[in-house]
């Protein structure tokens, strides 16, 4: 089995999150997986982790669905993830964040990790929607550490949207397909 993989980005606060769970449920057959990728290191992860929850959960009642939470930092592979299951990863600067400078990370490998983690979870779900900022057009400066960060999330987004059937940018809430979808 080969999942489909839809590739959600948008800025802060852009509305990506809710415009992928929606998405999911309404695509979902199978059972609901949020793959969580945030480690809860300080008070503003533990308050973003709680209002995540708080969506997830409102969103599936409305749709009369409940997602299962799989708490997984690194390595994406190895999450308990069944044939059919359709997955909301949420989200890919954060896991990259996570490979590239947590202890357990995969390091210098982080890009080959995260790919192959994500082939890993094509090859048993039905749906996999991967939700991840964009980054690229704040003009800031960045340190050497986040300039090469960027860059590797730019590449996982090309490799990425080269895999996915759909990739959908929100901005304040709306969707721009740049690949399938509604276009």
């Amino acid at each position: 089995m080969r999942g489909r993989l839809i590739l959600v980005t948008g800025g802060s606060g852009s509305g990506k999150s809710a415009f992928a769970e929606r998405t999911l449920l309404s695509l979902a057959e199978g059972r609901l997986v949020y793959l969580a990728t945030m480690d809860q290191r300080d008070d503003e992860s533990l308050r973003r982790i709680a209002r995540h929850r708080d969506m997830r959960q409102r969103h599936g009642a409305a749709a009369g669905k409940s997602f299962v939470t799989v708490e997984r930092p690194v390595d994406i592979g190895g999450a308990a993830v069944e044939p059919g299951d359709c997955v909301l990863l949420e989200d890919l600067g954060n896991l990259l964040s996570n490979e590239i400078w947590s202890p357990a990370g995969a390091g210098e490998q982080a890009e080959t990790a995260i790919l192959s983690g994500i082939d890993a979870i094509l090859n048993r779900a039905v749906l996999l929607v991967v939700v991840s900022n964009e980054i690229f057009s704040d003009g800031a400066e960045w340190t050497d550490d986040m300039a090469r960060y960027v860059q590797s999330l730019g590449r996982l987004h090309q490799a990425l949207a080269d895999r996915a059937e759909t990739v959908v940018e929100v901005v304040c809430g709306i969707p721009v397909y740049h690949k399938g979808g509604g276009r």
